[in-house]
C-alpha cells in the first residue's frame, strides 16, 4: 500500500486542485492524507478535483473558518474501508487490506502546546480502544523530535513540546521510520527557517510486513510542506530502526552483551 501525506496550504482554487491532482498522480498513491484543506464546506467536485480520475472515497474535518481542515482520500477500487472516525485535529479510517485491518489516521495539530498535548492523549486513548488492527499516523505534527530537525527557529521550539513529542512516540508504541531524500518537510518562504514538522508514525508490525524501510520527502511545489510518501520498497538501505534506551548504557553487562551478540 502506497501513502501519501501532504499539507497543501489551501484548496479552495480550481487550478490548485488540478495541481494536487497531478502530483498525487505521479507517486500511484493508495491513501492520501491532506491537511490544512482551509475548506469550510467540503463539497464532493472540491475532492474530485484533487484526485481527478480516479474512483475516490473520502472523510473530512471541515475548517474553522480558513483555519485547519483535514481530508483523507482513498482509491475504492484497491482500498477497502470500514468505518471513519475523528476528532479535534485529526480524521481516522479503518482500512482492510489483504485479509488484514489498519487505523490510518490524518493528523493536523495545532501550533498551541496545550492543543498539541490534548491531541496527543486524545491519539492514545483511540489506540488504547482500538486494538484489533495496526496504526499508521500521518500528517503535520507541527513538532520535531530535537534540534536537527530544526533550522532558524531553534529558540522557539525549547518551548514548543520537543521533549513531550518525543514521549508521545515512545509511549503510542509507533517507529518513526528515517526519511529518504530530503531531511526537511516545511521551508520558509526566503528559506531561512526549515524543519521536519511531517512524518509518518508507523507500527513495528507494519514496518516488518509492508517491507518498509523509510519516508520519503518530495520536492517542494504548490506549498511550503513538502509531500511526504510513505511507500513499500525492496530496495536495501540498510538496517531497519530499532528502539534504544540511553540507560541501557548504565549496565555494566550492556556493552559485554552487544559485542557478544
Amino acid at each position: 500500500m502506497i501513502i501519501v501525506s501532504f499539507n497543501i496550504r489551501g484548496g479552495g482554487n480550481a487550478l490548485k486542485r488540478r495541481r494536487i491532482s497531478t502530483i498525487l498522480k505521479k507517486g500511484d498513491a493508495d491513501i492520501v492524507l491532506i491537511q490544512e484543506t482551509k475548506l469550510s464546506n467540503t463539497e464532493e467536485f472540491m475532492v474530485k478535483g484533487m484526485w481527478s480520475g480516479t474512483e475516490v472515497g473520502y472523510s473530512f474535518s471541515n475548517s474553522v473558518g480558513l483555519s485547519g481542515g483535514i481530508l483523507s482520500l482513498w482509491r475504492t477500487d484497491r482500498v477497502e474501508v470500514l468505518c471513519s472516525f475523528k476528532g479535534e485535529g485529526y480524521v481516522g479510517i479503518k482500512v482492510c487490506w489483504k485479509d488484514n485491518f489498519y487505523y490510518v489516521v490524518n493528523v493536523y495539530s495545532s501550533c498551541l502546546l496545550f492543543k498539541k498535548k490534548e491531541l496527543w492523549n486524545n491519539l492514545l486513548n483511540e489506540k488504547a480502544i482500538l486494538s484489533d488492527g495496526e496504526w499508521i499516523i500521518g500528517g503535520d505534527f507541527n513538532a520535531t523530535k530535537n534540534y536537527s530537525e530544526r533550522k532558524g527557529r531553534i529558540e522557539r521550539e525549547v518551548g514548543n513540546g520537543t521533549d513531550l513529542f518525543t514521549k508521545f512516540i515512545h509511549e503510542i508504541d509507533l517507529v518513526d521510520i528515517p526519511c529518504k531524500g530530503k531531511k526537511f518537510t516545511w521551508y520558509s518562504g526566503n528559506g531561512l527557517a526549515m524543519s521536519r514538522i511531517d512524518r509518518f508514525l508507523v507500527s513495528e508490525v507494519v514496518v516488518d510486513r509492508w517491507v518498509l524501510v523509510g519516508q520519503l520527502v518530495g520536492e517542494r511545489d504548490i506549498s511550503d510542506h513538502c509531500p511526504v510518501w510513505l511507500v513499500k520498497d525492496n530496495i536495501n538501505w540498510g538496517p531497519k530502526p530499532f528502539k534504544f534506551n540511553d540507560e541501557w548504557f548504565s549496565l555494566n553487562s550492556f556493552l559485554p552483551f552487544v559485542e557478544k551478540e
